[in-house]
This record gives structure tokens, sequence and C-alpha cells, in this order.
């Protein structure tokens, strides 16, 4: 891990570390993944999936949300959070002491392709930071192949363009200007700043098999409230691999010492609740 890469990742938005992760240290992730997976396919209304095509049509899924509840947790698929290459980055760009944010698995749609609209996440579409600073640090660990992920370098430390801000309130995903594909291979971690202007697009049948993760500074004093009920389980944080559980520790405490309102818990049910729905439709 470089500097020049943390360098990069502040001014772009983005960086790709290609082969952080060797074959040895991805067969074991790769295979979790495929059994997290025929998990969730039978039985997708369980988990929190993401479609690209639900009833009263065919269900065809790309993901899951929150794979370390207790009914998916896997110790290989925690340990990815624990590499030290992976955390050497993140500790760079963020600081040593690091809080647990999400978790996901993304692999490729079975029938329906998806092409998911242009936005920031947390639909906080307006922010950004000149320094690029980032208040997250969210990567994909690509297990295989992924040529999933288009982002707009630069976007996340000015102003949105009026293009931007057209395509982004039309949920929109047509060419936007300087946009560029990032390709990786499996073992590759892209890792990317969530304020940046970013998609993703899949073709179904495709190898895709990655996993989606954010952290942020223990004392980061933005985000947070994503200390979710499974991780307050009598006992459940004593079941999970000790880098986790430590990161999710103080991610309960920082929830506990930062309450937020009723009324931005209620904008944020209903920003997940809108995500969700448009995700069936393979727009986001």
């Amino acid at each position: 891990m470089t500097s020049a890469q943390a360098d990069a990742f502040r001014r772009d938005g983005f960086v790709r570390v290609p082969g952080l992760f060797s074959p040895a240290e991805v067969a074991p992730a790769l295979a979790a993944l495929e059994e997290l997976r025929t998990t969730v396919l039978a039985g997708p209304e369980k988990h929190a999936v993401r479609y690209s095509s639900r009833p009263p049509g065919p269900i065809d899924v790309w993901g899951v949300s929150n794979i370390m509840t207790p009914e998916l947790y896997d110790d290989r698929l925690a340990e990815v959070l624990a590499h030290p290459g992976l955390l050497g980055f993140v500790q760079e760009v963020l600081g040593p002491r690091l809080r647990f944010w999400t978790a996901h698995a993304l692999w490729s749609p079975e029938m329906v392709d998806y092409e998911l609209s242009w936005h920031k996440d947390n639909e906080e579409h307006e922010y950004h930071e000149a320094s690029g600073r980032p208040t997250h640090v969210q990567f994909n660990v690509c297990l295989t192949a992924d040529d999933a992920f288009r982002v707009v370098p630069g976007s996340h430390r000015r102003p949105l363009t009026d293009a931007e801000r057209e395509e982004i309130g039309r949920l929109g995903s047509g060419e936007l200007p300087g946009e560029v594909l990032v390709p990786c291979e499996a073992g590759d971690v892209l890792f990317f700043n969530h304020h940046a202007v970013h998609r993703g697009s899949c073709e179904n049948g495709g190898p895709r098999r990655t996993l989606h993760m954010n952290l942020q500074a223990a004392d980061e004093p933005v985000g947070g409230q994503t200390s979710w009920k499974f991780m307050r389980e009598p006992g459940y944080l004593e079941t999970v691999h000790p880098t986790l559980r430590e990161m999710m520790r103080r991610t309960i405490e920082w929830d506990d010492a930062h309450p937020i309102s009723r009324a931005e818990a209620m904008r944020r049910l209903r920003s997940k609740r809108d995500i969700l729905a448009r995700d069936a439709k393979g727009a986001r």
C-alpha cells in the first residue's frame, strides 16, 4: 500500500488496488459467498435482498444487504475486514480506530440485467468536500472479475454539474461527461468515496461475486446509526471475528452517544424504502 494510492483516492474519489488479495485469500471468501448466495436464493423474502425483478414478474436477485446477521454470518467473510492490506489502506485514510458501517454481498443476476441510476450514497447528492476528505471509505473486494462500477472522478470535491443533477433527479443512467468504467479482476479491491457520483450495471449470467463494505473513523462526526438490532442481541458480538467485534462495539458506542431525531429516523426509513422500490425495477 502506498501514499500515492491514498492521494489518488482523495483526489479522484476512488482507487483500484490490484491483487490486494492473493488467490489463496480469495478462495475461502469466494466459497463462503457462494454458500451465502445459495442460502439467500432459497428464500429471498427472508433477507434484505436486491432485486432486478420481483413479483408479479420473475424473482431475480443481484445481492443481499447485512451479511453479518446471525443467519448469514460466516467467519470467512468477516476475516476480509481483518486483512492487513485492506485495513492498512483504510487506516491511512481515516486513522487507526475504525467503526463498522455496512457489509453486503453482490453478484450477477440470473435473468434480468440492471442499470443503476447515478447517485451519491445516502441520497446526499449535494454533499461535497473540496479537500477530498472522506466521511467513509467504501470498498468492493472483488472475488471474481467485476466491471460493474462507473464513477465521475473528482465529483466528490465539487458541486454537481447541471448534467449530473439532471441525471440524478430523473433516476437516469445516461452517459455523463468524464465518467469512467473501473474493471477489476479477482483479488482487486476498489476503494471509493461514496460522495463521488457513481453507479453500477451488470449483465445477467455473469461471473460477478463481490463483497461491498464500508468503514468510518471511530470519531467521525457524521453518519452513524448503523448499529443494527442484531448487533445488540445478547451474546452476538462474542460470536464474531475479533476485528469485526471491536469495530461493531465502536459503532454501538457512537450511536448511543449520538441519537438522531425521530424526524431524521423517518427520513432515513423513507429513503431506504424508496431505494428498495427502485431496486425492484433495476433502477438503483
